[in-house]
């Protein structure tokens, strides 16, 4: 009997203990600081694009901002708060700001999802270690896509923002003797998306010279954070 009564109070004792450790642990952080949210904030991005076109053997650049405001908030039929993102284009500093389109992005616990064009993408995981690996078309029609974060969160400077926490996600990354097919999307603490990088080019199998598709880049420079 003695000996049962030493086993049960031992034993509550590490019951105890266990419990004591687990509620005592410190949080994980998340860091979901890497995709803000907030209504009111602005974000206005140069972009340069270059076009290739196997029909005039020629290519095209361009140069252009775009804008994207936080305009308002709204619950969709999960419960899930949204943010309506607008997004505005003009060629130069002189040209006033014309919409383009209207977008939305959310973010839960785990991760940041964006609906853009009739297709949702998960953009981003919580928290964003390097080598975490996710399928970013996981809740669209789109084929199964692997996004990675390829580095340890780091410093970076974007046109002349500087920025001292960073990770950038691998999103699409397809190379071949006559196709490239490269998506990189960076994104700082506090700031959010500040830098993007799109290939999406096919090339003579011989030479290695392109002959059709796209090349562009957004670099962020100027935001508000109400």
């Amino acid at each position: 009997m003695l000996k049962r009564v030493l086993f049960l109070i031992a034993f509550s004792s590490l019951i105890w203990t266990s419990c004591t450790k687990e509620n005592n642990a410190p949080a994980i952080d998340l860091q979901p600081e890497f995709y803000p949210l907030n209504v009111g904030a602005v974000y206005i991005y140069d972009v340069d694009s270059t076009a290739y076109s196997n029909f005039t053997g020629g290519k095209v650049q361009y140069q252009f901002q775009l804008k994207d405001s936080v305009a308002d908030t709204f619950t969709d039929l999960t419960g899930q708060v949204n943010y309506r993102i607008e997004r505005y284009k003009r060629n130069t500093v002189n040209d006033a700001w014309k919409i383009q389109q209207v977008y939305s992005r959310n973010k839960s616990i785990r991760a940041a999802e964006e609906f853009i064009n009739n297709q949702r993408f998960i953009r981003l995981v919580f928290p964003p270690l390097r080598g975490s690996e996710w399928n970013g078309n996981s809740k669209n029609t789109l084929d199964k896509q692997e996004y990675t974060i390829e580095d340890d969160i780091s410093p970076l400077t974007v046109n002349t923002l500087n920025f001292d926490s960073t990770v950038t996600v691998k999103e699409i990354d397809e190379f071949n003797l006559i196709k490239e097919d490269l998506v990189k999307s960076t994104y700082a603490k506090n700031v959010g998306l500040v830098q993007k990088t799109v290939t999406d080019i096919e090339k003579n199998i011989s030479t290695g010279v392109i002959t059709n598709g796209r090349i562009y880049s957004y670099k962020l420079s100027a935001y508000k954070q109400p």
